[in-house]
């Protein structure tokens, strides 16, 4: 079965916790379930670009180790600066397509070897592309599914911002009979808000699956 297109189209401007970014690359990889992940390269004007990981409908901020600065590995634990993070599992990912400037650069392998480690800090990957003889480390932060948004999304949550602010606004005024009278229209803003809210919701839900 044919994986899904990324999310995130060549180019496309997306927002990253409300900062524009542009997608200046990606790499897509089939897991054992036949699951995809996609790696996104961020880009911005003057800044550093940002790895961004897609699986199952959850982000991960990736951030790699420099080399001067790997971790010390030991079977199944990695220490960095005194904290111990333990091996929860090891995906094989194979090479399904990539487009621009994947993160890391052009694959030169067609399966990678990720094990993903949990401590109290959070997690780090340990990965190894077949062939090769240097492992990689990366740091996942989680991210909220709210950070990373379309240029339509992000449009539509302001919209139903405004909507939600407007309808505050006019119970807020004044009161009595006056309130009373616009209660058809904050009733019409609220439901407009909603709607806008759900198609937001159901597009994001549509797009991952």
């Amino acid at each position: 079965m044919a994986l899904a297109a990324p999310r995130f189209r060549l180019d496309e401007e997306i927002f990253f916790a409300g900062k524009p970014m542009r997608v200046a690359g990606w790499v897509q990889y089939e897991d054992a379930t036949s699951l995809a992940l996609t790696r996104y390269l961020l880009a911005e004007a003057g800044g550093a670009p940002l790895t961004l990981e897609e699986s199952d409908g959850n982000f991960f901020l990736l951030r790699p180790f420099a080399a001067g600065a790997q971790p010390a590995a030991a079977g199944r634990t990695i220490s960095v600066m005194n904290q111990k993070y333990v091996l929860r599992g090891v995906r094989k990912l194979k090479l399904a397509a990539s487009a621009g400037q994947p993160p890391g650069g052009m694959p030169k392998a067609e399966l990678l070897v990720s094990g993903v480690f949990e401590g109290e800090m959070g997690y780090l990957l340990r990965e190894l592309p077949a062939g090769a003889s240097m492992q990689i480390f990366f740091s996942a932060k989680p991210v909220a599914a709210g950070d990373v948004l379309s240029g339509e999304q992000l449009a539509a949550a302001r919209e139903a911002e405004r909507l939600a602010a407007e309808a505050r606004a006019l119970a807020e005024d004044d009161g009595g009979d006056s309130a009373k009278g616009k209660a058809p229209q904050i009733a019409a803003l609220a439901i407009a808000g909603i709607l806008i809210l759900v198609g937001l919701a159901y597009a994001y839900f549509n797009q991952a699956n």
